[in-house]
């Protein structure tokens, strides 16, 4: 254990709570770089395991009046890196079915320009499409197919029934589907909301 993790205690934690930027550093200089390590061990990509840790400490500064003091604030860190990391994976899966959907309709054409200009567009549009459903409709959508969280880990978060989380998700699909069926193929629609993580 290194000097700082020594340092990285219950006290630490609390004044970080309170918005102490020094205690903000030490828990930042103690944990990025394995956090950045762990992120690079899947992406092997520096410049996104960077952004995530960067994504990661931000969301956690902005959320830090809600950790747990009585939680592995490690665990915490990690989960939320495992989550970005996954999602972005799950973007990089969802993107390149796109691409070689795109590419079968002319193989004659990398579409790659192309293909990448359509794919923003659509996500532009499914985040304007999110931003009419009601807030709770949202929040449920957002969580299962862009943080990559299970209908039974959202009915929790939420204090709702899985029930209640799968219908509120299969409205909030049909509605998007609904939106989006004249302008793009079934197939693409198929290919988004097929993986985990939307878009």
């Amino acid at each position: 254990m290194t000097k700082i993790d020594i340092h990285i205690d219950g006290k630490v934690i609390e004044r970080f709570r309170k918005g102490d930027m020094e205690a903000f550093r030490s828990i930042y200089e103690a944990h990025s770089k394995s956090l950045y390590r762990f992120a690079f061990s899947y992406l092997k990509d520096s410049f996104e395991a960077e952004e995530i840790i960067q994504d990661v400490f931000l969301k956690v500064w902005e959320k830090r009046d809600e950790v747990d003091g009585e939680k592995s604030f490690t665990s915490y860190l990690y989960r939320i890196t495992v989550n970005k990391v996954f999602n972005e994976l799950k973007h990089r899966v969802v993107k390149k079915k796109y691409e070689m959907y795109a590419l079968r309709l002319d193989p004659e054409s990398t579409h790659t320009p192309e293909s990448s200009i359509q794919y923003k567009e659509l996500n532009t549009k499914v985040e304007h499409l999110l931003t009419q459903l009601h807030e709770q409709q949202r929040r449920i959508f957002v969580m299962s197919r862009w943080n990559g969280l299970s209908n039974a880990e959202i009915a929790q978060n939420l204090s709702l029934s899985v029930r209640t989380v799968e219908n509120q998700i299969y409205r909030a699909s049909k509605f998007i589907k609904l939106h989006l069926k004249d302008e793009y193929p079934l197939e693409i629609l198929l290919i988004v909301f097929s993986a985990t993580h939307c878009l």
